[in-house]
């Protein structure tokens, strides 16, 4: 063997659709990557991925090793090189006694979705050396519709120490994302995407390290052979599931709602619920409950016009006829398991509550009717929050003190209106706890003052407000928001206005800012309070109709601003009016990253928080921030007093408003 060099016809723009595009997401990218090592024969995969210190997009290496069979050289240009080679139309579906993974002879490509250089490094038994070929992103860069022969030289290298007799490393390098990989997320996420059965015949290791099994602590889960029962949904069609219910709310996506299997691989990706979520009963359960369902039968075939599962294994169509009734077992089963969830939630907080010994002596001090009574929204209460858990111990608490006082019967009126649905019995009897139920005429103030300003925003957006201050008028939309940044989201925390991107990199660390990014300013960031990530608000006027060109602007910030934050979204606030191409809006609208909020949206939900607030405010109260709250009620004032939301230079120096809901 000696050295030479690998051909490969590419059709214009093959890989910018087929790798850049297809394979979006690092996660799914390198489940691609290690698929193949499964095809390969591997019973170990090895993945080494830089940690976030060690990050850096120009140096740093995510390498793929296995100890499959490896290739040679006629192997490399037979069967490598062929993009969109059907593997399993020539091994009939089986290799190494193993049911094929790949199916469309792209895989390959799946690096280039990571990195911009794709190293291969593979050797056999059979050869004394192996050999080793690189392939550039911009190789690939063909005019659309046209063909062209794409040469790749190779060499002979030595087999790498300490590894199998055979096997292929792929090296990826000159990474395109600036923002380091989750490493916990990375192992959760490949601890879903492949079966266990998968870990099982092939080890795989991140870092050195065992992908290690999701740490659950389980309420209830299926009995079987390993928890797994079976189905047949229709003759010849067998499925094979498992499921549970989790003590608390399970944090992570990926380990919430089921994943679908097909040879040993994700077909369906979590969390899925077969689309029944927003109209079961107890869909709050959805965030406990975790299962897998095996279904090979879905991609049994050899052919393109057979496969039902998208390219990058995240989605199953699930509109094809071959699935109607996978479709129909699944939906009628989620819905069982979302109803049994919630329900047997409910009974876990219903007797913990009646064995607390505070608690238990004081239901016995009411009445049989109301005893039942409360009960019965406990139960309720247990689909939203988990026992044992400080916040659901002050809603239990806020019910039986509800029921303690009888002069409160407006409170317990609310209470009955909302006590079938978990998450506003939660937020009713959360309320009634932070604000202890006490009357309190400076907070009903506040919360009056709120409602006015919300008055405020509907007039601008009627009168089709300037987003900023003008010649005509000094009353403007970016003023109003700045001054009551809570009309946003009260559970955003604006923390910025107005201020460049260069400026705001620098400020977190960041000293090389892109240069076409530098002076470009964004209206506000804001952290959402849960989480903590980052939100970038762009404001539009109300009667502006927003172009594509504006929304792809916005994006930009995002990708400069992710050098740093990488968990960043962003929310544009508009009148409702986009011109952008019909082809390009189904993608905007599933975007995850992106927010496109109605000011009328925005307007209607703010009115229907602070509304609500004031319905419950009856009794005493004894706030914290009460002289934070004097500063607002003094801010409202001038407001309806001037006319105006424009603030003066003082005012802008004493910085944004009060965001406490």
């Amino acid at each position: 063997m000696s050295d030479g060099s690998f051909r490969m016809t590419v059709l214009g723009r093959t890989i910018e659709h087929l790798g850049t595009q297809m394979y979006k997401h690092r996660a799914p990218s390198i489940a691609e990557l290690v698929a193949n090592c499964w095809d390969a024969g591997a019973k170990e995969c090895w993945l080494t991925v830089p940690t976030a210190a060690e990050y850096d997009p120009g140096a740093s290496v995510i390498s793929v090793k296995d100890s499959g069979d490896g290739m040679s050289e006629n192997t490399v240009q037979d069967h490598y090189m062929v993009v969109g080679r059907n593997r399993r139309e020539t091994d009939h579906g089986m290799v190494h006694n193993r049911k094929v993974m790949g199916r469309k002879g792209i895989g390959k490509l799946a690096g280039f979705g990571l990195a911009t250089k794709v190293t291969v490094t593979t050797w056999t038994a059979a050869q004394p050396k192996g050999l080793r070929f690189s392939m550039q992103l911009d190789q690939f860069r063909v005019a659309a519709g046209k063909a062209d022969d794409i040469v790749f030289p190779w060499s002979q290298v030595d087999k790498p120490a300490n590894s199998a007799p055979h096997g292929t490393e792929v090296e990826l390098s000159q990474l395109r994302h600036g923002s380091p990989l989750d490493l916990d997320a990375l192992a959760e996420t490949l601890t879903r995407r492949f079966s266990r059965i998968t870990r099982r015949e092939m080890k795989i290791y991140l870092n050195g390290s065992p992908l290690p099994e999701p740490t659950i602590d389980w309420l209830f889960q299926t009995e079987g052979d390993d928890g797994f029962l079976e189905a047949e949904i229709a003759e010849g069609k067998t499925v094979r599931y498992k499921y549970g219910f989790a003590k608390s709310p399970l944090r992570s996506k990926e380990l919430q709602g089921f994943v679908v299997y097909a040879n040993e691989r994700t077909a369906q990706a979590p969390p899925f619920f077969f689309n029944v979520e927003s109209t079961a009963s107890s869909q709050h359960s959805t965030r406990y409950v975790s299962g897998e369902i095996v279904a090979d039968y879905i991609d049994t075939g050899t052919d393109s016009e057979s496969d039902l599962i998208s390219t990058d294994r995240q989605e199953v169509d699930w509109e094809k006829e071959e699935l109607k009734e996978l479709k129909a077992w699944g939906e009628k089963l989620t819905r069982k398991i979302l109803r049994d969830c919630g329900e047997m939630m409910g009974e876990e907080l219903e007797n913990w509550v009646i064995a607390d010994s505070e608690f238990g002596a004081r239901l016995d001090r009411l009445d049989t009717p109301t005893k039942k009574q409360i009960r019965g929204f406990l139960k309720v209460l247990g689909q939203q929050s988990a026992k044992n858990e400080p916040r659901t111990r002050e809603l239990a608490e806020s019910l039986i003190r509800a029921y303690e006082f009888r002069m409160f019967h407006d409170v317990i009126d609310h209470i009955e209106e909302v006590s079938t649905d978990p998450a506003k019995l939660a937020e009713t009897l959360g309320r009634l706890h932070d604000w202890k139920v006490l009357e309190s005429r400076a907070i009903l103030e506040i919360v009056k003052g709120r409602l006015s300003v919300v008055n405020k925003l509907e007039a601008m957006i009627l009168d089709n407000a300037p987003e900023t201050a003008s010649k005509i008028t000094h009353d403007n939309l970016h003023d109003l928001l700045a001054g009551y940044p809570w009309l946003f989201n009260p559970e955003w925390q604006v923390f910025v206005e107005e201020k460049s991107i260069g400026r705001q990199l620098r400020e977190w660390g960041q000293q090389d800012v892109p240069q076409d990014m530098a002076d470009k300013r964004v209206d506000f960031l804001a952290f959402e309070k849960d989480a903590e990530d980052i939100v970038i608000v762009e404001l539009k006027r109300p009667g502006h109709a927003v172009t594509f060109d504006e929304i792809q602007r916005l994006e930009r910030y995002q990708v400069a601003l992710m050098a740093t934050r990488p968990r960043c979204r962003r929310v544009l606030v508009y009148g409702g009016t986009l011109t952008v191409p019909k082809t390009k809006l189904p993608g905007l609208e599933k975007d995850p990253d992106l927010q496109l909020l109605p000011w009328s949206e925005m307007f209607h939900r703010a009115r229907k928080f602070y509304a609500h607030y004031a319905a419950v405010l009856n009794g005493d109260v004894s706030d914290p921030a009460f002289s934070q709250k004097q500063k607002e009620v003094v801010a409202t004032r001038r407001l309806l007093e001037m006319g105006t939301a424009h603030r003066s230079r003082e005012q802008r120096k004493e910085g944004l408003g009060n965001q406490d809901p």
